[in-house]
């Protein structure tokens, strides 16, 4: 349904944007190996103009005025040529780095905060090589959301420290996911409330672009990590039989866990922000559905990829849609695709370059 609407679309092309970057650096590059050379060559040529035999030891040659001079023009044009290549910021970046996690909390996802408690500190570590006090931000879903304020800084909810961030990591696996607890219920919420297989990335998506205190110099990432596909406005993800009400009690419970936006809403708010988004979902349905997820779905089994890697009946994945890319999740958990490497690559790769639209 939503990935045959979307297929005969023309979406932005993300390696054809890379191309593109790739080539300017290279033209900057080439121009500064011209730069390099000119100058150089306009010392070489100042030396040899100095009348040997007028050479005194001890003294300090004065070069031909003209022979300096003729150095000194194409040094300029180097210089013009290596500013027309940067796109005429010669300035260096000095970026600050935020990247905000958006992590699904649900029974399937433990060994992703087991991933990340573990390998967090590669993570701070490359990024404050980028810029030092880079700042993290963590929100936690499953049916609903929560901004986790246990950092140091903006009311808890900028981490500065690979420490702070285990433990948030750690607090929401023991409390939430392990008791298939929404966060948005706090740690005394009701467990095995999980009525529906789809979770609520999207709201998540949503609040990191409007609620984490991005800072104006910084480049602003978020990660977003989940295993299946979200609902939109004005769908209920306790509604597990879609009758409107959100009155069964028996497993799995519902609840009334609304969906509050649509996505190209959250694609806008993400755009405002000037936000890329690099996720890690699912590329396929398991091969067997059933044992993957008991409770019942709103969206068929073949939507899983919808909005990460697939568009959503007709409107462009949300990486795409904000110049990010999206990664298989299946290949981190088997262990052939390291979440911390790729996170630090896309980082570096973003670094000082804002998101085309």
């Amino acid at each position: 349904m939503g990935a045959a609407a979307g297929a005969g679309r023309g979406y932005p092309d993300r390696a054809g944007v890379a191309a593109e970057r790739d080539a300017r650096l290279d033209r900057c590059m080439r121009a500064l190996h011209v730069l390099v050379t000119t100058l150089v060559s306009g010392c070489l040529a100042a030396c040899s103009a100095s009348n040997a035999e007028d050479f005194t030891p001890g003294a300090t040659p004065e070069p031909d005025a003209e022979v300096v001079q003729d150095a000194q023009a194409p040094v300029a044009d180097a210089m013009i040529s290596v500013d027309a290549a940067s796109g005429g910021d010669s300035e260096v970046c000095t970026d600050s780095v935020d990247v905000v996690f958006v992590l699904d909390v649900s029974s399937s996802m433990g060994f992703v905060l087991d991933k990340l408690t573990s390998e967090i500190g590669k993570v701070v570590t490359a990024a404050n090589e980028l810029s030092p006090e880079s700042h993290f931000g963590l929100i936690a879903f499953v049916d609903n959301h929560a901004l986790d304020a246990s950092g140091v800084l903006e009311g808890g909810k900028v981490h500065t420290e690979a420490s702070t961030l285990q433990k948030a990591f750690q607090h929401y696996k023991s409390v939430y996911t392990d008791h298939n607890r929404n966060p948005g219920d706090g740690p005394s919420g009701p467990d095995t409330q999980n009525p529906v297989c789809e979770e609520n990335s999207l709201d998540a998506v949503y609040a990191a672009a409007k609620d984490f205190p991005w800072r104006a110099t910084a480049t602003r990432v978020v990660i977003v990590v989940t295993d299946d596909t979200f609902l939109e406005r004005p769908d209920n993800y306790g509604d597990r039989d879609g009758d409107g009400d959100w009155d069964l009690t028996n497993f799995p419970k519902e609840g009334d866990y609304p969906a509050a936006w649509t996505l190209t809403e959250t694609i806008e708010a993400l755009k405002a922000s000037r936000v890329r988004v690099f996720s890690f979902t699912r590329l396929k349905p398991p091969a067997m559905p059933a044992l993957y997820c008991g409770t019942p779905r709103r969206l068929p089994w073949e939507a899983m990829p919808w909005g990460w890697s697939q568009p959503y009946n007709g409107t462009p994945p949300i990486p795409q849609a904000t110049d990010g890319e999206n990664f298989d999740v299946e290949k981190v958990k088997a262990g052939s695709l390291s979440l911390t490497d790729t996170i630090n690559k896309v980082v570096v790769e973003s670094y000082c370059r804002p998101p085309i639209y």
